[in-house]
């Protein structure tokens, strides 16, 4: 009979397509990860997988395998799942992928309070701007601002956010203060790179008209944290979520420019696989999460 562990290794090669990033995941050198596929195809007698150079692609035993083991652990996840809610257990990993700026100032301060409050869980944080993965990733939990499109996906609207213009005072008093977003190309701009691309089409509104303004920057990061640390340093003008600078701008390491021509609020959610939503440590760190949003509003409205 072959390792549950094994089966899992076969879904995630199958999720990421690489024996490697299956393994580097799983804590597992190459090596020792090719051995264990090579071990559970000989226990099963079948080839799960067709190998070339730059990926691994499921041979068509091996996709009904890999769709069956991965109900298999599901069904066995619930199980372990259901007499972990029953005692009121919060144990076990929870995976959570945080927008970088966000993540490391304001919501990892506060999963660092909830796990500390519950020491058998695994806490692992992701950072980034991208738009994460969750089967690929392997993630219990997302948060992304926007319209969600993966109808495959399941999500828990935290709140509705203004995106603004700010920069800091020093930047202004040598720089002028810009009186309407057309004039942004006339400083320095700070332009976050999403998915390979320049956020470089700003929105604003002028009596209730959405409209966008094409800026032009001399700063661009694919870190939101560095495109405020930027901003905090005088480098230039930013557009960032309000959550980001609320704090900055009410203690007056920031301006807030162009209150008047505020773009329409854009969702803030938590999106999770709908399988993932009956665990407790999924509902209580949503729950968390959401607790810390609703109270940062409160204190810092706009």
């Amino acid at each position: 009979m072959y390792h549950l562990k094994d089966l899992h290794l076969a879904i995630r090669i199958a999720d990421l397509h690489s024996i490697s990033a299956a393994g580097r995941e799983l804590g597992m050198t190459p090596a020792a990860a090719s051995a264990a596929l090579q071990r559970l195809e000989k226990q099963i007698d079948c080839q799960l997988f067709s190998r070339s150079t730059r990926s691994m692609k499921l041979t068509q035993e091996g996709e009904v395998f890999i769709d069956t083991g991965r109900q298999a652990l599901e069904l066995l996840a619930g199980a372990s799942t259901v007499l972990a809610d029953n005692r009121g257990e919060l144990k076990g990993e929870i995976r959570i992928a945080l927008p970088s700026d966000l993540g490391r100032n304001l919501i990892r301060g506060w999963l660092d309070d909830f796990a500390n409050q519950a020491p058998e869980l695994t806490l692992t944080l992701f950072f980034g701007d991208h738009m994460s993965d969750l089967i690929n990733q392997n993630l219990h939990l997302a948060l992304r601002y926007g319209q969600l499109e993966d109808s495959s996906l399941k999500r828990r609207q935290l709140a509705m956010i203004h995106r603004v213009a700010i920069a800091s005072p020093d930047y202004l008093a040598k720089s002028g203060i810009p009186k309407h977003p057309n004039e942004l190309n006339q400083h320095k701009i700070l332009i976050l790179n999403r998915g390979g691309e320049p956020w470089n089409k700003w929105r604003f509104s002028h009596k209730g008209a959405g409209y966008e303004v094409h800026v032009r920057g001399n700063k661009i990061c694919n870190d939101g944290a560095v495109i405020r640390d930027w901003a905090l340093a005088g480098e230039g003008i930013a557009y960032k979520s309000w959550l980001d600078v609320a704090a900055d701008v009410h203690q007056g390491r920031l301006v807030l420019l162009f209150p008047d021509q505020l773009a329409e609020k854009i969702p803030l959610q938590l999106v999770y696989l709908h399988t993932d939503y009956p665990r407790l440590k999924i509902r209580k760190t949503i729950d968390f999460i959401n607790q810390g949003i609703q109270e940062f509003c409160r204190s810092y409205p706009l």
